[in-house]
């Protein structure tokens, strides 16, 4: 995967899914469309005027409330909670993709990657001419807010090392790695379902959030233990896992070694904001 001869990819045939939207609660329905070399990953609303098209980039992030959600306000319009898909896109090595979409968010699906894994399987991929873009990470970087940190590290692969920290009885700390080399995000990391606690229920639902979540998409969790069961013991930092690098492939691939403690959507995506910083500032050099 980090080979610089690796070349771009699509997927082979389209394919259709859908499902109940987290946060809206309304039916979402996307269909995934191979994508010539050098497209990206672009959402496109067929419910509006015109078809428009966003690209995934974390410049084109317009919110990270519980879920990272891109825009364009000269167009109104917005797709939210995309970390999932993106992930998986990520994980099956996605370059280019059109993704269709019938309204402001992607359907929840169980709550994880999942579901995006195995419709991307069953529509195959093929490679593309061109060649894949992997940015390699030379010099440190290292931000805070509040308790949450990330640091991005020099590394000959990719690793996210998260520590999940909560004042919370069922959660407490979880630490876990990530390494592309030795671990397999399909089996380890795709099945890990997003959480939240029966306490914010109410509060979620009047700030019109969660409205489709249940027991089919998240793990509840109550003041001594979950509501639903588990699939693993440390399902809550595997779903960080999963988020971080959801958010990291707005970049599309990269080279390093991610440490974060607590870290949610909205340091995830200044830290692509920083990437995308220096990989123009890398274009711009080969350009003069």
């Amino acid at each position: 995967m980090y080979s610089s001869d690796d070349n771009q990819k699509t997927i082979k045939n389209e394919i259709k899914y859908s499902g109940t939207a987290l946060h809206s609660g309304q039916e979402s329905n996307i269909k995934l469309i191979p994508a010539a070399a050098n497209k990206g990953i672009v959402f496109r609303r067929i419910d509006m005027d015109g078809n428009p098209e966003i690209k995934a980039d974390p410049w084109n992030v317009v919110s990270t409330k519980r879920c990272t959600s891109i825009g364009e306000k000269e167009k109104e319009v917005e797709i939210h909670t995309i970390e999932h898909i993106m992930a998986a896109i990520w994980a099956l090595e996605i370059d280019n993709l059109i993704i269709e979409i019938d309204g402001p968010e992607t359907p929840v699906g169980d709550g994880s990657s999942y579901p995006f894994v195995k419709i991307m399987q069953k529509a195959g991929s093929k490679e593309l001419t061109q060649k894949r873009k992997i940015w390699t990470v030379k010099d440190p970087i290292w931000l805070r807010r509040g308790k949450m940190y990330m640091t991005l590290l020099p590394y000959d692969g990719f690793k996210i090392s998260y520590t999940l920290d909560y004042n919370n009885e069922v959660l407490g700390t979880q630490f876990r790695e990530f390494d592309l080399k030795k671990d397999s995000f399909i089996d380890e990391i795709s099945r890990a379902r997003t959480f939240g606690f029966e306490k914010e229920i109410e509060a979620l639902h009047k700030r019109g959030l969660a409205l489709g979540g249940s027991l089919e998409n998240a793990v509840l969790i109550g003041e001594k233990e979950t509501v639903n069961e588990v699939r693993y013991k440390d399902e809550f930092v595997r779903h960080k896992i999963l988020d971080v690098i959801g958010d990291m492939a707005l970049n599309g691939f990269i080279k390093g070694h991610i440490v974060t403690v607590r870290s949610g959507h909205s340091l995830h995506v200044e830290l692509a904001q920083e990437i995308s910083k220096i990989l123009k500032e890398q274009e711009d050099k080969r350009d003069v």
